[in-house]
């Protein structure tokens, strides 16, 4: 209830409602032909700061995560979500150096590897204060695609960022294989 960036936007704050919630959402919408986008993984409504301000920290470990946070997520996976969106939130407990955005450990290890998740991964606003004030526009942007992030959302200068990513495929900082994989699974999910 505190949340000032959340809050009322919740689903709830019980995690069975929310995953019936979330999972009877999805169905609706793709009953309909609409891509849907669960977010902001892997959790936000414990926050009191918002990221469109300055840069969350959540103390919680992967085991309380696991408990609360991540059920609805599992759940709303496991019914057919397409796309999942990130959060600007540093996770200290879990990667202490970077926000889950730009995190490989929290995208790509937790969310791809130990839950299984190989939909359309969409990073929020990359415009927001959370992200621009530590990390700057371009070198975010290539951090959250190098993470696991397919489609880099509202940066500050999308010709700066295209150059960057670029730039990194072409160095090899992010194998050419990254994008590829990003493509594909755009591809897929809006095939349907």
């Amino acid at each position: 209830p505190n949340n000032p960036v959340i809050n009322v936007r919740a689903w709830g704050e019980n995690h069975s409602t929310v995953s019936e919630l979330t999972c009877a959402f999805n169905r609706g919408l793709a009953s309909q032909g609409v891509l849907s986008c669960a977010k902001h993984f892997p959790g936000h409504g414990d926050t009191s700061v918002d990221s469109h301000l300055a840069l969350p920290i959540i103390e919680h470990d992967l085991n309380r995560l696991k408990e609360l946070e991540l059920v609805p997520f599992e759940a709303v996976i496991a019914s057919g979500v397409e796309t999942l969106m990130t959060a600007h939130i540093l996770f200290p407990n879990i990667d202490s150096k970077v926000p889950a955005t730009l995190s490989a450990q929290i995208l790509t290890k937790l969310l791809r590897e130990e839950i299984g998740f190989d939909g359309l991964l969409v990073t929020d606003a990359l415009v927001m204060k959370a992200i621009t004030k530590a990390y700057g526009g371009s070198e975010a942007a290539v951090m959250a695609f190098a993470a696991g992030a397919d489609l880099l959302m509202m940066p500050e200068n999308p010709d700066d960022v295209i150059n960057a990513i670029c730039e990194a495929l072409l160095s090899g900082r992010i194998p050419i294989a990254r994008l590829e994989k990003a493509l594909q699974r755009r591809k897929k999910a809006l095939a349907k």
